[in-house]
C-alpha cells in the first residue's frame, strides 16, 4: 500500500473535498477488506468502512504525520469495525469469527488457507494480516494496533507457528518408513 501524494493529503487536510475524494478512492478497496477480516460480514464491514472514512474526514485536519497516512487510516478502520461488532454483539451476543484473508485463487488451497487462519487466536491474527496481507511493516502494524513492534514480531512468530501448524500435512507410513 503506498502512501497517497503529498499535495493531495495537504490538500484534503484543508478542507478539499475533491482531494478527500481522491483518497477514498485509493484505499476504499483495502479499508474494506480490513472491515470485513473483523467483521466477517458484509453490512457491517461497509458500515465500518464508511464510517471510517467519515471519521478520518473529521480529524484528517489534525493528522501530523507522525505515521504513515494508510496505518492511520486502517488504526481508524479497526477501532470502527471493533465498534461495528461490539454493537452487533451486543443486539446478538454474537462471538468474534476469524477473519478472511485474501483469496488465493485455488479454492482447495482458499479453504485450506481459511482453515489454518481460524487456527490462530485473533490477537495474532491482527498482525499477521496486517504485514502479510495488507503489506504494512512491523512499526506501522505496532502502530495500528497500539503495541510495541516486539510485541508484533512476537505475534508473528506465534502466528507464523499457528498457520505452519495448521497446514502440515503428516506423511503416509509407508513414505515415511522409505525414507
Amino acid at each position: 500500500m503506498q502512501d497517497p501524494d503529498p499535495r493531495t493529503l495537504a490538500r484534503a487536510r484543508a478542507g478539499d473535498p475533491a482531494a478527500f475524494e481522491e483518497l477514498v478512492r485509493a484505499y476504499q478497496g483495502d479499508v474494506y477488506r480490513f472491515a470485513y477480516s473483523y467483521t466477517r460480514d458484509r453490512g457491517l464491514a461497509e458500515d465500518a468502512t464508511q464510517e471510517a472514512f467519515l471519521r478520518a474526514y473529521r480529524f484528517l485536519p489534525g493528522f501530523r504525520g507522525d505515521s504513515r497516512f494508510g496505518s492511520w487510516l486502517f488504526r481508524i478502520a479497526r477501532n470502527c469495525a471493533l465498534d461495528a461488532i461490539r454493537a452487533r454483539r451486543g443486539q446478538e451476543e454474537r462471538a468474534l469469527r476469524a477473519p478472511a484473508p485474501l483469496a488465493p485463487p485455488d479454492p482447495a488451497a482458499r479453504i485450506e488457507l481459511q482453515t489454518a487462519l481460524a487456527a490462530v487466536s485473533p490477537e495474532h491474527r491482527e498482525p499477521f494480516l496486517l504485514i502479510e496481507v495488507f503489506g504494512l511493516s512491523y512499526r506501522e502494524a505496532a502502530d495500528v494496533l497500539r503495541v510495541r513492534v516486539g510485541t508484533v514480531k512476537s505475534r508473528m512468530h506465534r502466528a507464523r507457528l499457528a498457520m505452519m501448524a495448521a497446514l502440515a500435512v503428516e506423511e503416509p507410513e509407508e513414505e515415511a518408513r522409505e525414507l
